[in-house]
């Protein structure tokens, strides 16, 4: 009986190694977002409608298995930050655009997505989207500016949950 379990083991795992990588293994990397933190309504702003629809573009673009997931934890990450921007009028941790630009470059990282080389020209436009919103200076933020900067990252947001559509 004992060796009929060992057998066994043992060929379940001659199995896997050999057939392994047809194996789903989803199950082993983290899930989703909770869709409730997506940006599904398109900017009102005409500037970063048309900033947006080019990053969609870009995503669109690559041939990636995983450009579904990474976008939407892109677009749930925009969303935070969007109402992170929003919130934080008393605290104040992000109090000039440099800062803004700042998060915004290591956006990616912070999710350890890995995509540095994934979807080329796509941190340009991203870029090109805040210079939209925020000008190129770099500046403390007013109420006025601080709700372009929102507007900017809902509008991220917004075009990478259409990427990923």
């Amino acid at each position: 009986m004992k060796n009929n379990i060992l057998l066994a083991l043992g060929a379940l795992l001659v199995c896997f190694s050999l057939f392994g990588q047809y194996f789903d293994t989803d199950f082993l990397k983290p899930g989703l977002p909770d869709t409730t933190s997506y940006v599904i309504d398109a900017p009102a702003d005409t500037g970063l409608l048309e900033k947006a629809k080019i990053v969609t573009e870009t995503i669109q673009k690559s041939e990636d298995s995983t450009t579904r997931s990474d976008c939407l934890r892109l677009s749930a990450l925009y969303a935070d930050m969007a109402i992170l921007l929003e919130l934080d009028k008393d605290d104040l941790v992000i109090k000039d655009t440099a800062s803004i630009r700042e998060a915004n470059s290591l956006s990616g990282k912070m999710l350890r997505l890995n995509i540095k080389d994934k979807y080329p020209g796509l941190a340009e436009d991203a870029k090109d989207l805040l210079s939209e919103a925020l000008g190129d200076e770099d500046v403390t933020l007013d109420d006025d500016l601080r709700a372009k900067a929102v507007d900017a990252f809902r509008a991220l947001s917004w075009a990478f949950y259409e990427g990923s559509r």
